[in-house]
């Protein structure tokens, strides 16, 4: 399933395309990485521009803060979040908005009501400030 996160403040934004496979009971490979027992998270091998880094501080941290009601959702049985790819324009890309895709997959994938992360435009910093 696609999810489309995007922030727009005047003709400034962040637009990110993110498609996730859930596998349920998924047979672990190498490269999974575990976020809790029972969850993982596979990216595909040609998502280069993700850094190691934004997938432990955004990625894994959407997942992770929701691993309890993902838990419960799924009655214990184990998940694997593959991410098949990710989209967006690198001139606009922010980090901080894989954090926001990802939480907003998996309110939607389980039907979740979540508050909106705050997003604010700094003209000092020419970037948003993500409240996360």
């Amino acid at each position: 399933m696609i999810y489309k996160y995007a922030v727009l403040r005047g003709i400034l934004g962040v637009a990110i395309f993110i498609d996730v496979e859930e596998i349920i009971n998924p047979g672990i490979i190498e490269g999974d990485l575990q976020i809790i027992e029972g969850i993982y998270l596979r990216i595909n091998g040609s998502l280069l521009f993700l850094s190691q880094l934004d997938i432990e501080k955004y990625i894994k941290k959407a997942i992770f803060e929701l691993s309890e009601v993902i838990n419960q959702r799924l009655h214990g049985s184990p998940v694997c979040f593959y991410i098949k790819s990710v989209e967006t324009n690198p001139v606009h890309f922010q980090e901080e908005g894989l954090y926001c895709a990802m939480r907003g997959w998996l309110a939607q994938n389980y039907d979740l009501k979540l508050e909106l992360v705050g997003v604010e435009y700094s003209k000092e910093e020419k970037r948003f400030v993500f409240d996360i």
